[in-house]
């Protein structure tokens, strides 16, 4: 019963961060960052940017 229980955690934790991933910050903004960290490109660098409500 506890692996269910925890199997039904990690499988909802793992589907909820998919759908923020997809409908907040977008697949591709993700491999970009992913190429960063790698070193396989440059991070871009954004001056002044002010979010507005």
């Amino acid at each position: 019963m506890k692996l269910k229980v925890a199997l039904g955690v990690f499988v909802w934790s793992l589907l909820i961060s998919v759908m923020h991933i997809q409908l907040n910050i977008g697949w591709g903004a993700v491999s970009d960052r992913i190429a960063v960290m790698r070193g396989q490109q440059r991070a871009e660098l954004l001056v002044g940017f002010l979010p507005v409500t």
